[in-house]
């Protein structure tokens, strides 16, 4: 048997996504609410409202609504569910979507618990913390000064001196906010929440004659503290150290959290990788051959004494490391990372050509370059008649020498050369406009 009531009273199809069960009640909630509705025609419409409610109570859910498609209403009532009791009240589920007090606030005698809704967490604040490389090296500690609300103490978050002085707001029936309907095409309404003016979003007015002199009847006062942030070793860049409860307090608002985003700053000589450090380290020719000795000054203010092993050259950018000084790990400061140390070798300008002899007798031997037997004739070329296997000329040999490249003089030359060339195309010489013009 197919259960499809609830899917028709929705007007979707029992394959609907549930996108589309959503987009479905708000349309129908919104078309049927009991408010919109006169007379006769309102009580029909409190039941259509009711029945909206909870087939999309019952279809929203997965596993009320696989209970639904295998047993109908029936399976509902038997499996636990509670049958239509137990399902929240229509206009709290149509506050959930729409605000509260859209429509005066209220639906009497519609019946229905309601789900039980804690206080409202407020929002978090959060604020860049900028470390050097150094403290989240060696772990440091900072003292931040904040400023938040925290509930009236004299009149315990009411405002008022008296009690029965604080009374519901009229404007918004209490929920501190308003919802403004705004038709922006024939059959398309959006909704706008904005807070409500009459009482500031609080949702309650106080008498002027019995306001809180200490809040001013605001409920909240300014409260200054100071937070001791502790950046542990090994922590990173953007990680978040957060401050539970910390952040402003509002009444009948639990209050948010004070999140400090760590911001590394950079430093002179290291770089960070993960758990490693990462420097870069400039030698000659001769420590490149023969290896490598110096000291690096490190972030917990001890120095390093790094040297190669013996007989051991380095390459040009070749990286080398040094094992367990890098980063300690977060949470297991004793474990650490490498430091790397990236090489870029410097060599001479020239060697005195009597070094030279000296230099070979010490290095491993050049490669020999065998060239072909000189000809005063050039190679002929071969013709397509001709098989290259007829041609027996040597290639000419010409010696040429290197030398460094004249990057600027080749660049302006280059340069006078395309704006000769352009002022031609754009019939800018003098002498052929002139020529143009005799004609």
């Amino acid at each position: 048997m197919s259960h499809t009531e609830l899917y028709d009273i929705l007007g979707v199809s029992k394959t609907a996504s549930q996108d589309e069960i959503k987009k479905a009640y708000r349309k129908k909630a919104f078309e049927w609410h009991p408010d919109k509705h006169d007379g006769d025609k309102r009580e029909e419409a409190q039941e259509k409202f009711k029945d909206i409610a909870h087939a999309f109570e019952v279809l929203s859910e997965q596993k009320t609504r696989d209970i639904y498609d295998r047993f109908g209403e029936e399976g509902l009532k038997g499996g636990g569910m509670g049958g239509f009791g137990d399902f929240s009240d229509p206009s709290d589920l149509f506050s959930q979507f729409f605000g509260g007090g859209m429509f005066g606030g209220g639906m009497g005698g519609m019946g229905g618990r309601g789900r039980p809704q804690g206080p409202v967490k407020g929002q978090d604040v959060v604020h860049a913390l900028k470390v050097g490389l150094d403290e989240l090296y060696n772990g440091a500690t900072k003292k931040i000064r904040v400023t938040r609300t925290r509930n009236c103490s004299d009149c315990k978050g009411t405002g008022s001196t008296k009690k029965d002085a604080v009374e519901e707001c009229t404007a918004c029936r209490g929920q501190g906010k308003r919802m403004e309907m705004r038709q922006i095409s024939p059959g398309f309404v959006t909704q706008q929440v904005t807070t409500c003016p009459n009482c500031n979003g609080l949702g309650k007015m106080v008498d002027p004659k019995f306001k809180c002199k200490s809040c001013k009847g605001k409920r909240v006062v300014t409260d200054v503290t100071t937070l001791e942030v502790h950046v542990d070793k090994g922590m990173r860049d953007r990680q978040k150290i957060v401050f539970e409860g910390e952040a402003d307090e509002k009444p009948d608002v639990l209050p948010g959290d004070i999140v400090f985003v760590l911001q590394q700053k950079p430093h002179d000589l290291y770089d960070r990788d993960g758990d490693n450090l990462f420097i870069k380290r400039k030698i000659n020719l001769l420590e490149s051959l023969t290896g490598v000795e110096f000291k690096v000054h490190h972030l917990d203010g001890r120095v390093l004494h790094v040297k190669s092993k013996k007989g051991q050259t380095i390459r040009p950018n070749q990286v080398l490391e040094v094992q367990k000084e890098g980063m300690p790990k977060y949470r297991s400061p004793f474990e650490k990372g490498s430091l790397l140390v990236k090489f870029e070798v410097e060599f001479p300008d020239s060697i005195q050509p009597n070094l030279v002899e000296q230099l070979q007798k010490l290095l491993p031997p050049k490669p020999k370059v065998e060239l072909p037997v000189q000809t005063t004739k050039p190679k002929r070329v071969v013709t397509d008649d001709e098989d290259d296997d007829d041609t027996h000329d040597e290639p000419m040999i010409e010696h040429v020498t290197l030398v460094e490249p004249k990057y600027e003089e080749e660049r302006s030359n280059s340069n006078g050369q395309q704006a000769y060339e352009e002022d031609e195309e754009h019939g800018h010489s003098h002498g052929r406009t002139a020529q143009c013009a005799s004609q």
